[in-house]
């Protein structure tokens, strides 16, 4: 979604303008409401370096995060176009039907059943369609929330550096899901590349 000029240039204007917002959220690591609510005046420029400065709406807890080019490309892009904000504005609802579109066109749609425990008995749920939901029927705007959070503890920044970008209070019991997932992705990494060492050594 980041580096593929040819899809992205594939898209309809509104999908170019979901993208942006999709990649935009899914490194920053904001809430929804606090990313649309991004003013420009949030966004300050230090030396060479281009941070978010601003206090989350949820738990009122000051954030700044550092922003690669890529997010400041998309900053300049809409510039002139979006008034006081950083983003174009999209409502959460619109948002989310359109970024499950966004995800099919790029081609995540294997099967990935969603499935939820109604008094202690597992029950699958279809898609609008009542067939089992697929990768991209999973996507919402909370997606980019998690993404952000999970890419950077996987990526080996310390646990409460990640916390204080994504403005949760010490002892979450939401971020530390994030952290057992990443633990949990590690454990299998690191097993694999033992199973490699043995056929190595076979």
């Amino acid at each position: 979604l980041i580096t593929d000029i040819n899809f992205r240039n594939s898209l309809s204007n509104t999908l170019q303008r979901i993208n942006d917002i999709f990649i935009f959220g899914c490194t920053v690591g904001l809430r929804f409401g606090d990313l649309m609510h991004l003013k420009k005046t949030d966004v300050q420029y230090i030396g060479d370096n281009v941070f978010i400065i601003l206090n989350t709406a949820k738990t009122a807890a000051q954030v700044k995060i550092p922003l690669p080019k890529y997010t400041v490309s998309i900053i300049e892009k809409y510039n002139k176009k979006s008034g006081k904000y950083v983003l174009p504005s999209i409502a959460n609802v619109n948002f989310n039907r359109h970024i499950k579109l966004l995800i099919e066109k790029a081609g995540w749609v294997y099967n990935l059943p969603k499935i939820r425990y109604q008094q202690g008995k597992a029950v699958e749920l279809k898609n609008r369609y009542g067939n089992s939901c697929r990768f991209c029927d999973h996507i919402t705007a909370h997606t980019m929330r998690r993404t952000a959070i999970t890419t950077l503890l996987l990526l080996g920044v310390e646990e409460n550096i990640v916390r204080t970008i994504s403005g949760h209070a010490p002892g979450s019991k939401e971020f530390y899901k994030y952290v057992g997932l990443v633990q949990s992705y590690l454990n299998s990494q690191v097993m694999d590349a033992y199973d490699k060492l043995l056929k190595i050594e076979e």
